[in-house]
């Protein structure tokens, strides 16, 4: 059996999705996902639903709200220490132009309401995750059940096979959110059309499935680091958290430190939304980069872990 480690890591996977059913933990990760979700997706169809709203409206509004929150986000990215500065060099540049070209993108382009709904998702979906991992290590370790499997399988195995299945169960949750708006939508909107909704759906999810690599590498490193699973928890949404805040706190003081929020997919996962497909891919190689390094600590930390 110890010459087969593929076969291991997919034992494995099996196993942690299995056992996610079962325990308290997998149980809250699916429930809450699914909840939250399903919330945010009512929290922007039920505006225009109830005819509080028309789509056009809505559609004016969103536009220039997230054109607003892209420039917010993308112009961390260009130099000078003047904001102001760099405000008025990309004005003269056009990057601004490209900015509401981009929300038209989102909002009239494609389904609207499918979109904001994934945008949101985008935000919450980190905060979510930790939840869905941050005992696949630490839970064993602190009952010291892990001692009963490694002489018939390795630590790696253990590690990825439980890092494979988080992820399996993160992409159902997240296919099964997105499946269920595009349904919704397309029989309580009658301008939102499954022609559309379809293919967007899928490009939505193909964003998401990417954004969900480096959270969940991230909860199951810290899974790995501390034996006790509520620090683990702790540990995976305070840093989730943390970061960002620490980054916009200490740009104040000194500009070079707002790349902080690098540390964390917060920086660009909004590039996965683009309507660049370069950008797109340059965003889901920082996500992979991401998940690898989180991965790689903790395959160390936990072949060195005194179980």
């Amino acid at each position: 059996m110890m010459h087969h480690p593929a076969r291991h890591i997919g034992h494995h996977a099996m196993m942690m999705m299995t056992h996610s059913m079962r325990s308290g933990a997998g149980v809250a990760f699916i429930f809450l996902t699914i909840i939250i979700g399903l919330s945010l997706a009512n929290l922007t169809v039920t505006p225009v639903e109830l005819e509080m709203i028309t789509v056009e409206e809505l559609q004016d509004s969103s536009a220039k709200f997230i054109g607003v929150a892209l420039a917010t986000a993308t112009l961390r990215a260009s130099g000078g220490d003047d904001n102001s500065d760099s405000l008025t060099s990309r004005m003269e540049t056009g990057d601004l132009v490209d900015l509401g070209m981009w929300a038209r993108y989102l909002v009239v382009e494609n389904p609207m309401l499918l979109s904001i709904t994934v945008l949101l998702l985008g935000v919450v979906l980190p905060l979510l995750l930790p939840l869905g991992s941050f005992t696949v290590i630490s839970g064993d370790v602190q009952h010291r059940t892990v001692r009963y499997l490694l002489p018939r399988t390795t630590r790696s195995s253990i590690l990825l096979g439980r890092w494979l299945g988080s992820l399996i169960l993160s992409w159902a949750l997240i296919l099964f959110l997105i499946s269920s708006v595009v349904i919704y939508l397309s029989i309580m909107i009658p301008s939102e059309s499954l022609e559309d909704l379809i293919p967007w759906g899928g490009r939505c999810f193909l964003a998401l499935f990417f954004l969900t690599i480096p959270y969940v590498s991230l909860g199951i490193l810290c899974s790995a680091t501390f034996s006790a699973p509520m620090v683990a928890l702790l540990a995976a949404i305070g840093a989730t958290v943390g970061i960002p805040l620490l980054s916009l706190s200490l740009q104040e003081a000194w500009e070079p430190l707002g790349n902080l929020l690098y540390l964390l997919p917060w920086g660009y996962s909004h590039q996965l939304l683009s309507p660049s497909m370069e950008n797109f891919f340059e965003a889901s190689a920082y996500c992979l980069g991401h998940a690898a390094l989180f991965l790689t600590l903790a395959l160390l930390k936990f072949r060195r872990a005194d179980l």
